[in-house]
């Protein structure tokens, strides 16, 4: 019998259908629209039609928008019920990271929001008669395309930023998981929201690339290679492009660290939504001496791990389907080079059972090298590499020995793992603990080198949704002055304002006593 959710399907012309299977059941778990280009054109059209008046909207309207949308997304149990179905991952991860993270998300940036987009005033120098007022606008129709990992975290929130910055939102998210996406917009438009200021359009890669040409600005999260064809169509086309790619996240235990703690960290960062993480731990790094012991605690952790198919009721268990059958792929190639080179399979291995759905057994390797493609290329699924290494600057050698830099983790003494973290090439590393740093929605969140442009979080993951305008006025009290030095600095030129000039300079610009102390030798 059928499982299929009743969601809403955007509404459009008509289009072809995207149909969604439940990874963890093969069975079907509902439609989408395909949208083509001419249906993209015209989500774009309604919601560039919106945006002027959703720009006029005070900055408490906005905020109080967002809120009647996340009290609804609460009090509806379809939301996370649609995304255990679409995702296979367990409810307490539906609804106790995704659901929490976007409440939490929309609380945080309310608060930050009237700080970070408040009107600034800054005065010139030079210029002591006149001030500038800077003022951000909002860029205009931003389009947000999601991954089919986290369907609520990594899509619907994305746009919780620059809709709070006063820009329109068209979200495209991925093919494999669309369905929840459908229903926050539902909901969107259910709790008395412009129903063209957030919209939803299904589809493929097709319809990805079609709003990529039509917006104003992109936020993308998704692999390194989609994340540079979009980057350098956003170059052309000379607009701005924020994105979240790849991650090779390196945990490392030092000498001296909590063996039992680091050990259900690692458990938990390796193999939360089996392992479809962007900033989850890829490779592990422990110093020899304690290499055993926290091998023999981290695989005690392993075994113990519940794997099942979701109940969207809740269901008692840590692990749920891989959601990308491709993902099971990757895995196993990486098993098979790893062992080929020498790496022994500590637990885990295989897929589990014989049905339909796409279940992979949490894999520890021991004994992994730099030569092996598990620990230079991004996993994406229930596998984690184990290396040992004998000194620390070893180990800081190996973790940034990447093309990408999201994110780390380091465990031992705090001063010298915080030491230790400094020096590493991320974008964000935490020191005696795991994820956690994600939720700190007020400091901002992004990637080095390969993986992303820009940030989530923070004051500055909302300023970068807007444009700033300098405005320079006379000061009123002024305006005589201003009105003479006006005068005497244009046309025509007089030889005495610049001899004038030139002895300012020399007062002004002559190196103080104090900016010869700071002087570098």
């Amino acid at each position: 019998m059928s499982t299929t959710v009743e969601v809403p399907v955007i509404e459009g012309p008509d289009v072809g259908k995207v149909r969604v299977t439940s990874p963890a059941t093969g069975e079907l778990a509902g439609e989408v629209a395909d949208f083509d280009a001419a249906a993209v054109a015209e989500a774009v059209a309604r919601a560039r039609a919106a945006a002027p008046a959703w720009a006029e909207t005070s900055l408490e309207e906005r905020v109080e928008a967002l809120f009647r949308w996340r009290d609804l997304v609460l009090d509806t149990p379809l939301v996370p019920e649609t995304l255990v179905r679409e995702s296979g991952k367990p409810r307490h991860e539906a609804e106790g990271i995704e659901v929490l993270y976007l409440c939490e998300l929309i609380r945080g940036m309310a608060r930050l929001s009237h700080r970070a987009l408040a009107e600034e005033t800054r005065n010139p120098r030079l210029f002591l008669t006149k001030k500038t007022r800077l003022v951000r606008h909002p860029l205009g129709v931003v389009g947000v395309i999601g991954p089919w990992n986290f369907p609520i975290l990594n899509n619907a929130a994305d746009a919780v930023a620059p809709l709070l910055a006063g820009n329109t939102v068209v979200l495209k998210p991925s093919e494999v998981t669309p369905l929840t996406s459908c229903v926050l917009r539902d909901l969107w438009v259910k709790a008395g929201n412009p129903r063209d200021v957030f919209q939803v359009v299904t589809g493929k890669g097709a319809t990805g690339a079609a709003l990529v040409d039509l917006v104003d600005a992109v936020m993308f999260t998704g692999s390194v290679a989609t994340g540079r064809r979009i980057a350098a169509r956003c170059g052309e086309r000379l607009i701005p492009c924020v994105t979240e790619l790849g991650g090779k996240s390196p945990f490392v235990v030092l000498p001296g660290a909590n063996l039992e703690r680091a050990a259900e960290a690692a458990a938990w960062s390796s193999f939360i939504h089996s392992g479809q993480v962007c900033i989850r731990t890829e490779r592990i790094y422990v110093h020899a001496s304690v290499a055993d012991r926290f091998e023999e605690l981290f695989v005690s952790r392993v075994a113990a791990l519940r794997q099942a198919s979701p109940d969207p009721a809740g269901g008692a268990h840590d692990l749920g389907a891989v959601t990308f059958a491709r993902q099971i792929e990757v895995v196993e190639r990486q098993i098979a080079d790893a062992k080929a080179k020498g790496a022994r399979v500590l637990i885990g291995g295989a897929r589990r059972g014989n049905g339909p759905g796409l279940f992979f057994e949490p894999t520890v390797l021991s004994g992994a090298t730099h030569d092996m493609e598990v620990m230079r290329e991004e996993t994406f699924g229930p596998l984690v590499p184990v290396m040992r290494f004998w000194e620390s600057a070893e180990a800081l050698r190996l973790a940034n020995d990447t093309h990408l830099g999201l994110n780390a983790t380091v465990f031992g003494p705090p001063f010298e793992a915080e030491a230790f973290a400094r020096r590493l090439r991320s974008g964000q590393a935490i020191v005696n603990d795991v994820l956690v740093n994600y939720f700190g929605v007020e400091s901002p969140l992004g990637g080095w080198r390969a993986s992303g442009l820009g940030v989530r979080h923070g004051g500055e993951g909302l300023r970068q949704w807007t444009r700033i305008e300098a405005i320079t006025t006379r000061r009123f009290l002024l305006a005589p002055v201003d009105r003479f030095l006006a005068k005497k600095l244009a046309f025509p030129y007089d030889p005495r304002v610049l001899a004038l000039l030139r002895r300012a300079m020399r007062v002004l610009y002559r190196r103080t006593l104090a900016e010869k102390l700071r002087r570098p030798s």
